[in-house]
């Protein structure tokens, strides 16, 4: 019993740990925008940090553009997820996502916005598909495909990388709902699936999904990664601008990135307020529900809705191949639809230069969602056994502290602790850089677990128990090893996560740690393609990797022990 009394100490580390380093980072981020920061010999408070935001140059056309792309792609994401979900649950095509969902979301945004940029440049392949036989060309057209001023192409991947997010955290909240005994009671009254799922299904599924489309909407705002490779570059969306004030070694310009964190965040805030002030007045919708319309008005876009969502898989898997591509080309003319010489000589180069990245990277990924893993189970145990012995469940509160690092704007905080780090010195050490990880790493791996270990069987636990076995050596033996599979995919899912970091890495590393990402990042925008397509590949496998593992151990683990039973 000592293991189950100990285990309360998981939830209060981590409720600490989450609520100390998003305060001290808001603090850090908070007193320099007002013009507080006495390492520069600033002591006194003002605003005169926010009128020197306000007036530099290209700030409007900055947020601007944050505005447009965050909420459209956004509102794009959402829409797209529930008008899929609607039209597809369970037929061919919503098995079929179901299937490749894993390896679709393992892909680094990073690495999809490369492959997503080689697919729609005005030298890309999607032009090349079609040239000259359709269009007549036989040089590149001068289109401002990507980096155009208004960040459509941003917004567009930013769609298409979102909406299997959504899909898959609505994958995870259907099981809550009786699916199949409403839909047949709907249609026992003539009701067409489309208006079962608008008028019952979707309402009880939202509250389900409302922090991850907050969070959508936080990340839709907040992007720096694949902002910087697809979006507009002068002036750059707002999060891009902050990063670069961020790393600018005149210190007043870190006061300026202070202040524009703030804004973001209140940006994030409003559009998340508005959005959660629209679904309260949802009520005015009740007449609409009970009006007894058996016809949905959404039928006509159904085959539209079919096509968006089946493209958003294409152009992640096509992205992929002209990834492969490209990392194999030695010379590919336009409008050539494949190269017309191939060559390993990029790969055995970039497989040697980005060694010491890949195995930062490496380190990183693994230690950050391990302790995520221990602290994990640790807060389900403690749920577990506080229900079975009524006492009091911190674990409830949780999810609470687990969400900000996703709700917030990852700049507006990650600033403020770089600040600090920088005045206590202690940034530019592995240690804190794998805590900034770990902050991102443990909110997802608790989202893709809990589900199924909560809803391990308890009676085999007690089973065991009653063998007069101890309290660890159950844990260990018996229920961890059967939930062995949804474990590593938890671990995977983390890992995962560490590797796509590219703010926490940038500020709270100091430019002492590069990781795969901010070598496919940085090089992005100014080195060859075939370069870029290698280590956006590489980015691409760590992730894939890990997964494979996840699928492939627990079936060995299994026929071994089922060998040493026999």
């Amino acid at each position: 019993m000592s293991g189950q009394a100990k285990n309360s100490l998981f939830p209060v580390v981590v409720i600490g740990l989450f609520c100390i380093t998003i305060l001290a980072g808001l603090i850090g981020t908070l007193l320099p925008s007002l013009n507080y920061l006495p390492v520069i010999g600033h002591t006194s408070f003002s605003l005169s940090v926010w009128f020197d935001f306000f007036s530099y140059p290209g700030i409007q056309t900055a947020i601007r553009v944050t505005l447009f792309t965050g909420l459209s792609a956004s509102f794009g994401a959402v829409s797209l997820a529930f008008l899929f979900i609607t039209f597809s649950y369970g037929n061919r095509l919503w098995k079929f996502f179901e299937k490749i969902l894993s390896p679709v979301l393992s892909i680094p945004h990073a690495a999809f916005a490369i492959g997503f940029g080689f697919l729609i440049a005005p030298s890309g392949w999607l032009i090349r598909m079609v040239s000259p036989w359709m269009t007549g060309f036989t040089v590149p057209p001068d289109w401002l495909l990507l980096n155009d001023p208004f960040g459509i192409s941003l917004t567009i991947a930013l769609v298409i990388k979102e909406f299997p997010f959504l899909i898959m955290v609505t994958m995870g909240a259907l099981g809550q709902l009786d699916i199949k005994k409403t839909l047949l009671a709907g249609r026992a009254l003539g009701y067409k699936k489309e208006q079962i799922w608008l008028k019952l299904l979707i309402p009880r599924l939202y509250p389900h999904l409302r922090l991850s489309i907050f969070a959508v909407i936080a990340y839709s705002f907040s992007v720096v990664d694949m902002a910087i490779i697809l979006g507009p570059s002068s002036p750059p969306p707002l999060a891009v601008l902050i990063l670069k004030w961020f790393n600018d070694p005149v210190m007043s310009f870190k006061m300026l990135a202070s202040a524009g964190s703030l804004f973001l965040f209140f940006m994030v805030m409003v559009s998340i307020l508005c959005v959660y002030l629209i679904e309260k007045s949802a009520g005015v919708l009740r007449p609409w529900t009970a009006n007894g319309k058996r016809r949905s008005f959404l039928a006509p876009i159904k085959p539209i809705i079919f096509f968006m969502g089946s493209t958003t898989f294409f152009f992640t898997a096509v992205s992929s191949v002209i990834l492969v591509i490209w990392s194999l080309t030695w010379q590919w003319r336009f409008p050539d639809f494949l190269p017309s010489a191939g060559t390993l000589k990029f790969w055995e180069k970039g497989l040697e230069s980005s060694f010491d990245p890949v195995m930062t990277t490496l380190l990183t990924g693994i230690v950050s969602a391990f302790i995520g893993l221990v602290l994990t189970i640790g807060c389900l145990e403690h749920n577990v056994t506080a229900k079975q012995r009524r006492t009091r469940n911190y674990t409830n509160y949780i999810p609470y502290f687990l969400y900000l690092p996703l709700l917030v704007p990852q700049i507006s905080f990650m600033a403020g602790i770089q600040l600090l780090l920088v005045i206590m010195r202690m940034d530019g050490y592995w240690i804190t850089l794998m805590v900034s990880h770990l902050l991102f790493v443990l909110p997802y791996m608790f989202i893709a677990l809990s589900a199924t270990y909560l809803a391990f069987d308890s009676r085999v636990f007690d089973q065991a128990m009653l063998l007069k076995r101890s309290y660890i050596m159950v844990l260990f033996r018996v229920k961890l090893p059967m939930l062995l599979k949804p474990i590593l995919f938890s671990f995977a899912i983390g890992f995962s996560v560490s590797v796509a970091q590219y703010i926490p890495t940038m500020l709270v590393g100091a430019g002492r740690f590069s990781t795969i990402t901010t070598e496919v990042v940085s090089i992005a925008s100014g080195s060859d393609r075939r370069v870029i397509a290698v280590y956006a590949l590489i980015q691409q496998f760590l992730p894939m990797m890990m997964y494979s593992l996840a699928i492939i151990f627990p079936k060995i683990y299994y026929y071994n022990r089922k060998g040493m039973q026999v």
